[in-house]
């Protein structure tokens, strides 16, 4: 079964051939433990970008948010909650995924930006393909002989997997 521990192969397979970040241009795109341990990052930003520390500060700052949102009457463990802290054309969005058992943290730090509403909207779309890819994988691997992770997928799996890189 995966786990957390293969997460960050699982993330640089994901990020590099189905959601093709590569176009992202003035960000950071990062994907963290809720303990703030870094599992995957994209760093189009300057050179004193510590991943680490911002794995940290994410990790912080989402249970800040969670623990002041627990005073929102009528919200409920369901409620899934974004983070942004921006202004027109720079800011910090973040967002939760589900894997499993585990919360994981899809977060980018972006500057010059014409369009925010389009990036935050790409964000949670690649988050919610994320944990499809998650999904498929994790119930596949049972099946799986080596390390090769489109091992027994059928042609079906693959096309629902790649339908929606294609849009």
């Amino acid at each position: 079964m995966f786990t957390l521990e293969n997460l960050p192969k699982l993330a640089e397979e994901f990020f590099t051939e189905v959601a093709d970040v590569n176009q992202l241009k003035n960000s950071s795109l990062f994907l963290c433990r809720s303990d703030g341990v870094p599992l995957y990052v994209k760093n189009e930003l300057s050179t004193d970008f510590d991943s680490s520390s911002v794995g940290a500060l994410l990790g912080g700052v989402w249970q800040a948010a969670r623990a002041m949102a627990s005073f929102i009457p009528n919200s409920t463990e369901r409620d899934i909650f974004r983070l942004s802290f921006d202004t027109s054309d720079k800011g910090i969005y973040i967002v939760p995924i589900s894997l499993g058992n585990e919360e994981v943290y899809l977060g980018m730090i972006y500057f010059e930006e014409v369009n925010p509403g389009q990036i935050k909207s790409k964000l949670r779309d690649m988050s919610w393909r994320l944990s499809d890819f998650w999904a498929l994988t994790s119930k596949n691997s049972d099946n799986m002989i080596d390390s090769t992770l489109f091992n027994n997928i059928t042609d079906e799996e693959m096309d629902n997997l790649f339908s929606t890189a294609l849009q």
